[in-house]
């Protein structure tokens, strides 16, 4: 990105949206690498009742992102956002206050129910970015959680490790505060009344549908088959990765170690990320297109797995970082961007809700397999699941070649 590009970025309203995504991400990015370890050794929670908490969000996201989308079609981006942030902060202080784990599976479910803000920022992005750019623009998001993930997960096993687990979840609810204070002051409006009013004239031309009607649209359900396969196969690995690496690349260090050592490794994720956003994705999709960035992506991720389920080691986990990282970064903006170019613009922000529906439904059934495995079977267990999970859906993804699905024209 050229200083002349950068300068228009800070100008745009890509930024404020940006912002609150690495935020928000940054207070993410702090509690994650410290929340397995505490609910095991200050809760008493096994890997099955650590690996719940990941479903009761997502079961809570599943039902309520698809309203939440509709509500943003209607309202506006703005006011959703901002409420959707204020759940987080709820939930970020009942973590921190937590005496057993029934606090926080209530905050898990409170944040949850409200958790609109990705889902809203990729609509709003859409908003804003024109077609012909728009895999770029949903790239901002994976770019924020990347940046996000540079930064947060270092500062928050830091400061377990110097402070107590409990003091990172405070920092997070800092951290969300001033999201709340970025929508509220810094972001505009991009869905105004008169773009609603527009929006809704060009729908009465258009056959009336429920929001799950637009499953029968075969894209749209080919896209989100792939989007449940990915997050099904990465929250198989992703929501045990702490408790499998104490047992099985930290095996006898403390939890102080182990946290910081977590943080570190996802710090070098985010910084993978980062520059697969700032540097990769703008000119792979302008040369290969959103369909082969999807299966590259979720094929590279493959092939790390696999790695780490065969060879669990440091220096493998070291070695796949840059396949994890990549690969994400170029599939999943490529996913979202495919549904935009097939959703009428009346119902993207419903389309876009659906697909965080997907997204979720995979985020509750890989966690509940995840921790069933590593309790019952072993703790590799869950690393393999996750290997033919996402090699399936590579599999599947290939389909998406003989999708009707029109790319608009670049310059």
């Amino acid at each position: 990105m050229s200083l002349h590009q950068f300068g228009k970025f800070l100008r745009s309203p890509q930024f404020p949206i940006f912002m609150i995504v690495f935020v928000d991400v940054l207070g993410l990015g702090i509690v994650i690498p410290v929340l397995p370890l505490f609910a095991q050794n200050q809760l008493g929670a096994s890997a099955m009742q650590i690996t719940i908490l990941t479903s009761i969000f997502f079961t809570a996201q599943f039902f309520a992102a698809p309203w939440l989308g509709r509500l943003s079609d209607r309202v506006g981006r703005r006011p959703v956002l901002i409420v959707s942030q204020i759940g987080t902060l709820t939930a970020l202080l009942m973590n921190a206050l937590a005496p057993t784990m029934f606090f926080l599976y209530i905050s898990r479910i409170i944040d949850g129910v409200t958790g609109g803000n990705i889902t809203v920022a990729q609509a709003y992005l859409a908003d804003v970015t024109p077609e012909a750019q728009r895999t770029r623009g949903m790239g901002l998001i994976s770019a924020a959680f990347s940046l996000g993930f540079i930064f947060g997960p270092a500062f928050g096993g830091l400061l377990a490790a110097q402070f107590g687990p409990r003091v990172p979840f405070f920092a997070a609810a800092v951290f969300s505060v001033a999201t709340i204070l970025l929508s509220t002051f810094m972001l505009p409006e991009s869905l105004t009344p008169e773009k609603r009013k527009h929006d809704r004239a060009a729908a009465l031309h258009t056959p009336k549908r429920s929001q799950w009607a637009l499953l029968r649209v075969p894209a749209i359900a080919l896209i989100l088959l792939v989007a449940f396969g990915t997050q099904f196969s990465f929250f198989s690995f992703q929501t045990i990765f702490v408790l499998w690496a104490e047992k099985l690349l930290f095996p006898g260090e403390s939890q102080a170690y182990v946290t910081q050592a977590i943080a570190i490794v996802m710090t070098l994720i985010g910084i993978f990320g980062v520059i697969t956003q700032v540097w990769l994705v703008g000119p792979l999709v302008k040369r290969f297109g959103e369909v082969h960035l999807t299966n590259a992506g979720n094929a590279m991720r493959t092939l790390a797995f696999a790695l780490l389920a065969l060879l669990p080691t440091l220096p493998i986990a070291l070695a796949t970082i840059p396949l994890m990282a990549i690969g994400g970064g170029i599939a999943l903006p490529s996913l979202v961007a495919l549904l935009t170019f097939v959703a009428p613009p009346s119902e993207r922000g419903g389309v876009i809700g659906l697909n965080q529906s997907a997204n979720a439904l995979g985020s509750i059934l890989g966690p509940l397999l995840a921790g069933f495995l590593f309790d019952t079977v072993d703790p590799n267990a869950p690393m393999v699941a996750a290997t033919i999970l996402m090699g399936l859906t590579v599999l599947v993804g290939l389909k998406l070649y003989r999708a009707p699905i029109t790319r608009p024209e670049t310059n």
